[in-house]
């Protein structure tokens, strides 16, 4: 249970922290936008990025424990699960600033 619990904290941390880096570079990207248009790019993204962040934390949590019941050793299989799902976690978190900053800039055109 502890290497399971282990895996959903540690793949939440490291998406939150990816996350963050993401987030910084996103403003530096959405420099020309004004404060209103960027607002709903920046929103759309921390939403995106949280879920994406908290469901490959429970994933990992899922996958641990089912290679744990598979007779791998909780050390290898919470390893597994944090390599494979915190990798995942940032390529969708890449996915997520695109999708941010394709709001703001569907914001800027329409209104």
């Amino acid at each position: 249970m502890g290497a399971k619990i282990a895996a959903l904290l540690v793949t939440m941390a490291a998406g939150l922290a990816a996350g963050v880096a993401i987030l910084f570079f996103m403003l530096i990207a959405m420099n020309g936008y004004s404060e209103s248009d960027a607002t709903w790019g920046l929103g759309a993204f921390i939403l995106l990025a949280l879920v994406a962040s908290v469901s490959m934390g429970f994933v990992a949590y899922f996958v641990t424990g089912r290679l744990i019941k598979r007779e791998f050793s909780p050390v290898i299989a919470s390893l597994i699960g944090i390599v494979i799902f915190s990798a995942t976690g940032f390529a969708l978190e890449i996915g997520c600033s695109l999708i941010g900053v394709s709001v703001a800039e569907f914001v800027r055109v329409k209104f």
